[in-house]
C-alpha cells in the first residue's frame, strides 16, 4: 500500500500547472480521477480512457462500464488540446475531435 498525503475531490484547483482541475472521474473505481490543465489544454485521463494501437479507447477491467463510458463522454467535453493516458502513448494531435468520436462510441 502506499500512503496517501492527502486525498482530493473532483472540482478541487490544486497549485500546479496553473491551476490542475481534479475531475471525479468514477467506472474505472469509484474514486478514480483525472486531471486538467485547461490553462494548457492539457488532460491526464487515469486509466478511465486508454491509447491502443493509435486509437483512443475505453479502459478496461472496469468496475462499472456504463459509469466510466459516461466519464469518457465527461472528460471529451473538456476538449483537450493534449491527452496523456494511464496506459497508452499520448495523443498530440486532434486530440480534441479523437476524444469526442472514441467517447461516443464508447
Amino acid at each position: 500500500p502506499t500512503r496517501v498525503d492527502r486525498e482530493v475531490t473532483g472540482g478541487e484547483v490544486l497549485p500546479f500547472g496553473n491551476g490542475a482541475r481534479v475531475v471525479h472521474a468514477p467506472g474505472h473505481t469509484a474514486g478514480s480521477i483525472a486531471l486538467h490543465l485547461p490553462r494548457h489544454g492539457v488532460l491526464f485521463t487515469g486509466d478511465t480512457v486508454a491509447s491502443a494501437e493509435r486509437r483512443v479507447v475505453l479502459g478496461v477491467f472496469n468496475v462499472d462500464r456504463a459509469g466510466a463510458a459516461t466519464t469518457f463522454r465527461r472528460l471529451a467535453a473538456l476538449s483537450p488540446r493534449t491527452v496523456c493516458f494511464g496506459h497508452g502513448d499520448p495523443l498530440t494531435e486532434n486530440a480534441a475531435a479523437a476524444m469526442d468520436t472514441a467517447a461516443n462510441g464508447a
